[in-house]
Order: C-alpha cells, then structure tokens, then sequence
C-alpha cells in the first residue's frame, strides 16, 4: 500500500488506494506536418517546436472499510470533479511532476464488495517538470542562470523596482515603460502582472516583441533603469 499518485492535492493513499505497478515511460510525438513536393523524393516537415500530449495510466486496487460502491463513488468523485489541468505526482519519479487532466471512463471491478480494481488515465501536457525549478532563483545585474536540460523553459519572472527600465534575459529584451514596486512577467501564458495582485493586468506598461525563454546551458540577466532586482522561478522541463 505504499505506492501512490497524488493528483489535485489528493493522494490515493487516502482513499485506500494501491498502484499496483509503475507506468510506461512513454516518449511524446513532436508536432510537425508533413510537406510533399513535387519532383522532390522524401517530404519536407515543418516543426511547430512542440509536443502532442501523452496518456499515463495508472493500475489501481483498493479495500476500504465501506462496501466497494460507497468507495468507488468516492473515487470517482475525487478524479472527475476536478477540471482542466492539475499536478501530478507520484511515487515512482519523486524529482518530478506533471499537468494532467481526467476525463473518463473508469470501469471499477466490484471483487466481492471489498476490492475494487480499475485503470486510471491521464491526459497530461508533455512536459515532465523538475521540482527544482519551481524555486526562486535571485539574479544579479550581469547573473548567469544555468539551464542544464535539453529544452527552453518559460519561467515566471519577478521584477522590482520603481520607474521605466529594461531586462534582457540571453538576447531577448523587455522593455517596461512605467513601474510601481515592481511586476511579475508569465512567460508560460505570456502575460504581465502587478506584483501581488494576478488580477491587475500591467500589459500595457510594457513592450515584449517576444518574451524571455532559458536555453539550454548559459543564460545571461541584466538589467538596466529603475529595476534593482529580479527573481526568476525557471520552471525547469524535460521529457
């Protein structure tokens, strides 16, 4: 009873839950079109710089102490209340984490009225996402943050200070207009906010043509006018 997923907060473990074996470590597709030309052999792609999502199937059993529908409904409560995207974590790869979302089927077997067994899938986003890059990283003027996985990553980036100003993170600059204590830059969904408050946009204190990824290996921060620091969380990923 000691292997588990966590999904929404929740762990199986709650609901007398055990996952009975490890799932497949499947690779994504890369999203890319085929292009045909002709008087040309073999076809040209055009690669979108991405991935289709990827199913993870758990095998689960569980007894409980109330009768195998009771606790079913339980099950089914939990895993199909939850909309959209969630984290997922289990025990299995401990340095990582997923986005994933459930949508059905789940066919539970009723064993006796005490057992219940079912598969569980997730459709989850491609990305495989290190814990550690969900820490904070302070970055001098002129700082160097290493990214040490194969892909760029969108990072959540915090910027202080008071005035207008500009940060370039390895070649890609934003440049901000006015600023009040400072702001926090999504990479990920490409949206700029008042520190503290997600709800008050900044977008238009800002000009972004394109807004900061880490590469992979050495990325260079610096930073220029009112802004006197700046935090980068970088969301480290890999597959």
């Amino acid at each position: 009873m000691n292997d588990y997923f966590t999904f929404n907060g929740r762990s199986t473990l709650e609901f007398g839950m055990a996952v009975e074996s490890r799932p497949n470590q499947n690779a994504p597709q890369r999203r890319r079109t085929a292009i045909s030309i002709p008087g040309r052999n073999g076809d040209l792609h055009y690669d979108e710089d991405a991935f289709e999502n990827i199913d993870l199937t758990y095998n689960v059993w569980f007894r409980g102490d109330v009768p195998t529908p009771e606790q079913a409904h339980a099950v089914k409560s939990w895993l199909l209340s939850t909309k959209g995207y969630s984290r997922l974590e289990d025990k299995y790869d401990p340095d990582h984490f997923r986005l994933a979302s459930f949508a059905g089927p789940m066919n539970i077997s009723d064993i006796l009225g005490r057992y219940g067994r079912c598969k569980i899938k997730f459709d989850c986003d491609p990305r495989c996402f290190l814990k550690s890059g969900e820490f904070p990283v302070d970055l001098e003027n002129g700082g160097l943050l290493y990214n040490l996985t194969a892909f760029a990553s969108k990072p959540m980036i915090y910027i202080y200070g008071d005035g207008a100003g500009s940060l370039t993170v390895e070649g890609i600059t934003v440049t901000i207009h006015q600023m009040t204590t400072g702001m926090m830059l999504d990479c990920e969904n490409e949206l700029v906010r008042a520190m503290g408050d997600v709800g008050q946009s900044l977008d238009g204190d800002v000009y972004a043509p394109e807004f900061p990824e880490l590469q992979p290996g050495e990325n260079r921060v610096t930073f220029s006018g009112g802004i006197t620091a700046v935090q980068i969380i970088p969301r480290w990923w890999e597959l």
